[in-house]
């Protein structure tokens, strides 16, 4: 199924949908998932979470703020054309994700889940070009980035 298609399914019965952006500012394209949410804030957007590469410290301002829906953005290394941007389940999630983050996410979401035990969670992956030091995200994926946040846009005026 197309991404807008999943994306739809997914916030079908959504009340309070929280975005949260996952990355290093200093590590290039690992910022994806940050220059997401800092987009779709600048739009408009609220219920926007900027967790840098620590979202295991923000657990209780998530609980407090009693999403229906989160949706998680980082880089995600899928072996696809940069800028590419894909839902990876969560199951699937320690297959692809080799984390510079301190405890896993699927362990962050068990967590999240003792407290908000009907939460619903999406993770959105952005596969990277570069991700060495450095402070600008490549053309490819800011292209990408772009595409997933007219989408998710368009997604939430339905």
């Amino acid at each position: 199924m197309p991404f807008k298609e999943d994306l739809l399914a997914f916030l079908r019965d959504a009340e309070n949908v929280l975005f949260i952006g996952i990355g290093n500012v200093l590590r290039r394209d690992d910022a994806a998932g940050i220059k997401v949410v800092k987009i779709l804030k600048k739009k408009g957007m609220e219920n926007v979470l900027n967790c840098e590469s620590s979202p295991e410290n923000y657990t209780g301002i998530i609980k407090k703020l009693h999403p229906s829906h989160i949706i998680f953005f980082d880089a995600v290394e899928m072996g696809r054309e940069p800028g590419h941007y894909e839902i990876i389940e969560e199951n699937a999630l320690c297959e692809y994700i080799q984390s510079t983050h301190k405890i896993s996410l699927r362990l962050l979401f068990q967590i999240l889940r003792m407290d908000l035990p009907n939460v619903k969670i999406l993770f959105v992956g952005i596969q990277p070009k570069n991700i060495d030091f450095g402070r600008y995200i490549s053309r490819p994926v800011r292209r990408g980035i772009n595409s997933l946040v007219n989408e998710i846009i368009e997604v939430m005026k339905k």
